[in-house]
């Protein structure tokens, strides 16, 4: 047998809400019967007061039915290995590869044009002579004037 508190606190509890959520909702029903049939736990009486709607055949029920069963401390799940770890792995292997063969390509041009490794790190590679020639300025004569 539950008191009239436990009894409305565990039903509270069950739907997830708040006991001012609950009375805010009081004001749709003017009987005990219609706030049940609704499946509210409050209603309005004639002299405007809220009040629980509970019948006494519902305080005789064990609470143990009225809350949900509360669950222990959560287990940790082991972490499985997933199959994004293993695409992501072939793909920075397929990335390394792909590198690999961007720079052999690469040279191969570079070879083709006659341009050394020094020159394409000092100004870098332009396969299609995009940037033209590089402009030699000429350079300034030290003067012995002091």
């Amino acid at each position: 047998m539950a008191t009239l508190r436990e009894y409305l606190n565990a039903k509270i509890k069950s739907k997830g809400s708040t006991l001012a959520k609950e009375k805010a909702k009081a004001k749709k029903y003017k009987s005990i019967s219609a706030a049940k049939k609704a499946g509210a736990l409050y209603y309005t009486n004639k002299a405007g007061k809220v009040m629980a709607a509970v019948f006494a055949e519902d305080l005789k029920k064990p609470i143990s039915k009225l809350a949900p069963k509360k669950s222990g401390k959560p287990k940790a799940r082991p972490k499985p290995v997933s199959e994004a770890v293993f695409v992501e792995r072939e793909n920075t292997k397929m990335r390394a590869e792909e590198k690999a063969a961007y720079e052999k390509k690469l040279l191969e041009a570079m070879n083709a044009l006659g341009i050394t490794a020094k020159t394409r790190k000092a100004r870098g590679f332009d396969p299609m002579n995009l940037a033209g020639p590089k402009k030699k300025t000429p350079a300034k004569k030290k003067s012995n004037i002091k």
